[in-house]
């Protein structure tokens, strides 16, 4: 399961450790590789908009 820190629902990275980014306005599911906003987050699915998504929706391996 990914760390409940590891995942933010907004528009962009807003801490240190927001590597996966739900925006629930768009659907857009991205990947911030340095997890604070500084570089781009990466798009890498576009879901359903206003899901209820959490950390334990996502299975890391």
């Amino acid at each position: 399961m990914l760390n409940a820190a590891d995942f933010k629902i907004g528009a962009a990275a807003a801490d240190a450790n927001d590597f996966i980014i739900y925006n629930a306005v768009t659907g857009a599911l991205s990947y911030d590789a340095d997890g604070n906003g500084a570089g781009a987050a990466v798009q890498i699915a576009i879901l359903g908009v206003n899901l209820a998504l959490t950390n334990a929706d996502f299975v890391v391996i």
